[in-house]
């Protein structure tokens, strides 16, 4: 009796980026923009600035110049913060690979419903609309549980799927 070779199985793997990889995706990116924010705002402050507290400025029942200033300061920074997250998610998921580093390192990337490269405006719309998917209470996100394509709230508003390249 002729002995037959066992046919391989195949594992069937999902074409569209799952809540769990997509997830580790935005912790990688956010780490990312975390570090290059702390570069930018190390790099432009004064070394006593971290010595600050509110608390130790609301204990004196007034805030010297040095403290508005440390006040100031930390409000213009943090809109550093809000641009260079703008910046980063549109810029690179609006690029030829598609993804940003953390999706990119995951091997995913963002695309429109028929598979072509979004345009900046559409990454726009993209990164804009993550806000109404995050109200209320993250219900946006959670879609991806239900969805087809593993689509965001925010995909569906901007007409986007992520794809495993």
């Amino acid at each position: 009796m002729p002995v037959m070779a066992s046919t391989p199985t195949y594992k069937k793997l999902s074409l569209y980026g799952g809540f769990t990889t997509r997830l580790v995706a935005f912790l990688v990116d956010s780490t990312i923009i975390v570090f290059l924010y702390s570069i930018i705002l190390y790099s432009a402050s004064d070394e006593t600035m971290h010595l600050l507290s509110w608390k130790s400025m609301i204990a004196d029942g007034f805030i010297s110049f040095k403290e508005a200033n440390f006040i100031f300061r930390s409000l213009f920074y943090n809109s550093y913060f809000l641009v260079l997250h703008w910046f980063y998610y549109t810029i690179f998921e609006s690029s030829p690979k598609q993804a940003t580093i953390g999706k990119f390192t995951l091997g995913m990337k963002v695309t429109d419903i028929r598979g072509k490269r979004i345009n900046f405006i559409q990454a726009n719309l993209r990164y804009f609309a993550k806000a109404l998917s995050a109200l209320p209470f993250f219900l946006g996100f959670l879609l991806i549980m239900s969805s087809r394509r593993k689509q965001m709230l925010h995909d569906y508003i901007s007409k986007t799927i992520i794809v495993f390249s």
